[in-house]
């Protein structure tokens, strides 16, 4: 087995009750986990959390629609992978979402009306950097609309929620990218009607908004992780026993061992494309 720079990755079995969403959850994604869970009774991979500075709780930064799920099941215990909330190689980005035709001519109908946004014709290429810049819809290879707010962080969650909402809560539900390539996503997306982007989230405005309760839209925020913990397969009915939280504890320690001893993990530096997941 070889190990990445920083040594082992930090896994821990953690009350429920400690970790902080940042973002609201996908309904339809948590019914859909909460049947998979209770089909199959294993966590394949273990949510992302954050160690806080002065806090004894965490910041989930990736998995609340698996948090969720296993709240639904009432399991009090949760196996998560936990990175240090100031490490430089943990960031903040955000995602574009793709919108259907028929949703984005409702999108640009409804964002000129949202109360404390305005708008500005655009293109696709600016590099919008006023103050107060919420995101942008483009529609053609040459066309956008870029929307700007006033107000602090609580008023930029609000007007968000504002915007997401037109599309994200009708029948048909977005799809997240990580790049702006229009002529690529008209190609792979059959039914585009638009991009909608978004700028990067600083850091300790996801925290803030954890700790304070304005969650920010599902999908939003993409959490770049210096490392990731996949297919560790954890069965639930150990989190969801009356064993006290020490005895698992010793549990993942022993099982940590005896994968390593089996030559049962394995580190892979490379990005990566999953199919099927």
């Amino acid at each position: 087995m070889s190990e990445p720079s920083g040594g082992f990755p930090d896994l821990r079995i953690v009350p429920v009750a400690d970790l902080l969403l940042h973002e609201r959850v996908d309904l339809e994604r948590v019914t859909r986990l909460i049947d998979r869970l209770s089909a199959d009774g294993i966590l394949k991979n273990p949510p992302i959390v954050a160690s806080l500075p002065g806090s004894d709780r965490f910041l989930l930064l990736d998995g609340a629609n698996r948090v969720s799920a296993i709240q639904n099941l009432d399991i009090p215990h949760l196996i998560v992978q936990v990175e240090p909330f100031e490490n430089e190689k943990l960031e903040v980005r955000h995602w574009n979402h793709v919108v259907r035709d028929i949703e984005a001519r409702e999108l640009l109908r409804k964002a000129r009306e949202i109360p404390g946004v305005s708008v500005k014709e655009g293109r696709p290429e600016d590099s919008v950097k006023e103050e107060g810049f919420l995101a942008s819809v483009t529609t053609g290879e040459d066309a956008s609309l870029h929307l700007f707010a006033r107000g602090g962080l609580a008023a930029r969650v609000e007007h968000l929620h504002a915007l997401v909402d037109v599309y994200y809560r009708g029948e048909a539900r977005m799809d997240r990218v990580n790049h702006a390539d229009v002529a690529a996503l008209r190609q792979h997306h059959p039914h585009f009607g638009a991009l909608v982007s978004f700028p990067d989230f600083a850091k300790a405005d996801v925290r803030a908004v954890a700790e304070v309760g304005h969650l920010l839209p599902s999908g939003v925020t993409r959490i770049l992780v210096p490392r990731r913990v996949l297919g560790f397969n954890l069965r639930l009915p150990l989190l969801k026993s009356n064993l006290p939280l020490e005895e698992k504890r010793r549990w993942l320690a022993e099982e940590m061992r005896h994968k390593v001893a089996e030559h049962k993990v394995r580190y892979y530096q490379e990005p990566t494309f999953v199919f099927d997941d």
